[in-house]
């Protein structure tokens, strides 16, 4: 494999505090995260890193075993390492924001806004916010994106004032929550969620990179403040490769 130009490698300095593996593990995963090593794409051979490196194998071993445990990278027995397709990991003990889930990877999160608007509410949006049907409501279609592999489909709706509050910022690379919480001053409170396996319309399939026969992860998730009002309606769409959940469940 032919490896970019060495002077954008970081040099391993043998006197820092950062162990050589883990300088190698940053490199690959800054490339995984930048989209210049694509979801599914083969990662240079131990050898080439050994030799952009100047380490040994052990270290270049090393390096490839921690991506693997951060589910970066997967390992194809006599073919050698491929990046992974990101799966987000969504715990259900707390409310967490895109980026959230993604920052144990270490990688980047973003959003292509696909849709913002007003339009009339209909009748399970209206239910959903506590409005009138045909209220006018906000509107925000978003792919999700980690590193440059889309991960899901947001179709979310907002009471109006909220809305256009929103609208006026960074809807691109700023999670919405983080948005309510710093920009906003909303303190957010907790999450009705319900987790089911459906179909999603033909006009986004494409956006998941799937067909639009085949199922997917819905999240209908009705996000609250802390006096209980209600703030977003969502709908998120997930490959079913693309998103994990994790609770812990006591028995009493």
């Amino acid at each position: 494999m032919i490896l970019p130009r060495p002077e954008l490698a970081k040099p391993v300095n043998p006197s820092a505090r950062t162990l050589k593996y883990e300088t190698i593990r940053n490199w690959l995963s800054d490339r995984i995260s930048s989209g210049e090593f694509a979801c599914g794409a083969q990662l240079p051979s131990e050898h080439d890193i050994m030799a952009q490196f100047n380490v040994s194998r052990v270290t270049a071993r090393q390096a490839f075993d921690a991506l693997r445990q951060s589910g970066l990278v997967v390992a194809q027995r006599g073919k050698g390492y491929f990046v992974a397709r990101l799966r987000a990991d969504a715990s259900l003990e707390r409310l967490e924001s895109f980026g959230e889930m993604m920052a144990p990877f270490g990688i980047e999160t973003s959003s292509n806004v696909l849709e913002l608007s007003e339009v009339p509410a209909d009748e399970a949006t209206a239910k959903a916010l506590g409005v009138h049907r045909e209220d006018t409501v906000t509107r925000l279609v978003r792919s999700r994106l980690a590193g440059h592999t889309v991960v899901s489909l947001d179709i979310s709706h907002y009471p109006i004032k909220l809305g256009r509050r929103l609208m006026t910022l960074d809807l691109a690379n700023q999670d919405v929550f983080l948005l309510l919480e710093n920009h906003i001053g909303v303190e957010l409170g907790y999450a009705d969620v319900e987790i089911d396996v459906t179909q999603i319309d033909a006009c986004y399939a494409p956006i998941l990179d799937i067909s639009s026969a085949e199922p997917v992860i819905r999240l209908l998730r009705k996000t609250h403040d802390n006096s209980g009002q209600t703030l977003a309606a969502e709908e998120i769409y997930a490959r079913l490769d693309a998103m994990r959940f994790h609770a812990r469940i006591p028995r009493w």
